[in-house]
């Protein structure tokens, strides 16, 4: 075994947990008003212990409506039928060895966009909420913990964090209050510490309370570190005897889940809880995806527990690989967040883009096998058509994929470039890999004719399209200085100092930081070259260039308009830190040998130029599926994939799945 302390048992609050691994409650819509979990949400569950994890959290199950905007698959723990489901879930846990644990919480005292307020006087008040509301909320998040424990829950956590009830008592930012609730940091926490207390008093003792904890605010005003040792002090002498401990919540502009966040970023905070609290376990949260950091962090002695939030969601059997060092196998997160735009913004079941399966098929069973063996095609190697060619594979079915270029993965290449992105490059890696397992022949280099395919007598020809840039009508824009977007990211042409970008879209606010950042060095590395003071006079500076001189043009006020909200932020983010100089509103009316001419309002702008990127979007290119559909081709031939944009590529992906499952 390759990460043994992962695989060591531990005992929390009396319950001996078979490994340090867990599963932490997620808001996954999986649940309905009339179940209060639904046969989904069983399974999803049910898959993940069967793939190993010690220690699951089901949840959160909101306990106090104070805004009813939410969605209705939230998950509910409200009456008898209720108690009963759960019940049916906890022993399907329970028999494949997991200690599972309900997550009750006020999800919702706000709706979260107006946490994001900027202003303090337009911030949701805590002030506004009568005193005697607090009791009946405490009350409530009691008579649910009550009701998780007749359901043979073996412990209940308190939802702390994300902008729940119990994180903005506790906030410094948040909390106006004035009274026995508010205005000092004691009575901050006072709302968390009476419902463990009431939690204790209900089921005694002895039974096992958790508590999901922010390790800092990350906002400006808010606690620190300090802070959140103080109230993980409070809660351990209340009662709490494990904290799992995560970054910011949603009002935070901090990147915590993102693809640019570095493995085990945020694992600090969970060290810095674990040297103040007693006996109480500590897990760490937040980009632990591969199990040597994993390994890591429990060694250097940082956290008792690892917990893997949306990384379970990308593969329910990540334990059961990382025991048998099969790490090559692990289906990783990479953060594109997809899940959080399905379930938290749009309120829809959650989806995972490197994972089809969730919400398409049963992750509790195997993949069904084909009842007649066909012979599949897949014309082109993107990530939709390696899918196919997998799945298709996996169901016992003779396939040949064939790829006009010398490598695969079509627009996630250049998805994967931009620093902070190389977690991408990591699914497209895991679909080659798993394809040449399942059988699957590769034809590298070759031409898909109409000619070849019928000569090849498939049962079924799927074709995977490629994409060409929208042509472009903008006068200059044959200028040889001027290219694609994705040009910037092959490093086959010469870009000048001074680069202008022209559009706003996804592709454009990947590429401007890029290309603005395009010569920096790796911070680690400036480190081991500063401990060995390898620098000469003049390197540091000449270390210290960062890349070219980037302008971006955008017709639209918001950047990043096809990125999906949990994401399009951030990258506006990484524009501005990178030093973009941005014109929104604008529009590009010629390119010159020498100038951009831009129009913003009224004004007219030209900007120098020696290299200009036209980052005006993508169309696929059908036209092979339309010939071989005319031609009959073969018995069936089908359109897969929409490679309109790398990073919007859940649909894609989970097309060519369920298309896989029919064939």
């Amino acid at each position: 075994m390759l990460t043994p302390l992962l695989f060591e048992p531990i005992t929390i609050g009396g319950l001996r947990v078979p490994n340090r691994l867990t599963m932490p409650p997620m808001h996954a819509n999986l649940g309905s008003m009339q179940e209060g979990i639904t046969d989904r949400g069983i399974d999803f569950y049910v898959a993940r212990a069967k793939g190993g994890f010690g220690l699951m959290g089901v949840g959160v199950i909101d306990a106090f409506f104070v805004d009813h905007a939410g969605s209705p698959h939230e998950l509910f723990l409200d009456n008898d039928l209720h108690v009963q489901r759960y019940a049916r879930l906890v022993q399907e846990l329970r028999r494949h060895g997991t200690v599972p644990y309900a997550q009750i919480g006020i999800r919702r005292l706000f709706h979260v966009s107006r946490l994001h307020r900027e202003k303090a006087t337009d911030r949701p008040s805590l002030a506004e909420i009568p005193a005697e509301q607090i009791e009946e909320m405490i009350e409530a998040v009691v008579a649910a913990s009550v009701r998780a424990a007749r359901a043979g829950f073996m412990a209940v956590d308190i939802l702390g964090v994300g902008g729940s009830g119990h994180s903005l008592f506790a906030s410094r930012v948040f909390n106006d209050r004035c009274d026995a609730w508010g205005g000092t940091p004691e009575k901050r926490i006072r709302f968390a510490v009476e419902t463990v207390r009431g939690i204790k008093k209900a089921l005694g003792e002895d039974f096992p309370v958790f508590y999901r904890l922010h390790g800092s605010e990350f906002l400006p005003g808010g606690y620190g570190i300090e802070g959140a040792q103080f109230n993980a002090v409070q809660l351990e002498r209340a009662g709490v005897c494990f904290f799992n401990v995560t970054g910011g919540g949603h009002a935070t502009s901090v990147p915590q889940l993102t693809p640019n966040v570095p493995q085990g970023a945020y694992a600090y905070l969970a060290r810095e809880i674990k040297r103040v609290v007693g006996s109480a376990a500590v897990a760490a949260s937040n980009r632990n995806n591969h199990p040597l950091e994993a390994e890591r962090i429990l060694r250097h002695g940082w956290a008792d527990l690892i917990s893997l939030g949306r990384q379970s969601l990308a593969d329910a059997d990540w334990p059961l690989k990382a025991r048998e060092g099969r790490f090559s196998d692990i289906r990783y997160c990479i953060a594109c967040n997809e899940c959080m735009d399905t379930a938290v913004i749009r309120n829809e079941p959650v989806r995972c883009l490197v994972n089809p399966r969730e919400g398409a098929a049963s992750e509790v069973e195997p993949i069904p096998m084909a009842r007649v063996r066909r012979r599949v095609v897949v014309v082109g190697g993107g990530v939709a058509g390696l899918q196919f060619a997998l799945t298709s594979a996996e169901r016992g079915h003779e396939v040949t994929l064939i790829e006009r270029k010398g490598h695969l993965g079509g627009m996630w290449q250049h998805a994967s470039t931009p620093p902070g992105r190389e977690q991408l490059f990591t699914f497209l890696e895991w679909l080659v890999g798993q394809c040449a397992k399942a059988g699957v022949a590769f034809r590298m280099q070759t031409e898909a004719t109409a000619d070849l395919l019928r000569a090849m007598n498939a049962d079924l020809i799927a074709v995977s399209p490629g994409s060409e840039p929208v042509e472009s009508s903008l006068p200059g824009a044959d200028l040889p200085h001027v290219h694609p977007a994705t040009a910037a990211l092959e490093g086959r042409i010469p870009i000048g100092e001074r680069v202008v970008v022209i559009g706003g879209g996804g592709i454009g606010v990947e590429i401007a930081p890029f290309l603005a950042r395009r010569w920096q060095v790796r911070t680690e590395v400036l480190d081991f070259l500063d401990d060995y003071q390898a620098l000469a006079d003049n390197d540091r500076e000449i270390l210290d260039r960062k890349g070219h001189h980037v302008t971006l043009v955008s017709r639209q006020r918001r950047l990043g308009g096809s990125v999906g909200g949990s994401t399009r932020w951030v990258l506006g983010k990484e524009v501005a830190i990178a030093g973009v100089e941005i014109l929104v509103n604008a529009v590009a009316k010629e390119i010159t040998a020498s100038e951009v001419v831009v129009e913003q309002g009224n004004e007219e702008i030209r900007i120098p130029a020696d290299t200009v990127f036209l980052a005006t979007g993508l169309n696929p290119d059908t036209r092979l599926y339309e010939q071989l559909t005319a031609s009959k081709a073969a018995p069936r031939v089908e359109l897969i994939g929409d490679p309109e944009q790398a990073m919007h590529a859940i649909e894609s992906v989970s097309q060519a799945f369920r298309l896989a499952l029919e064939v």
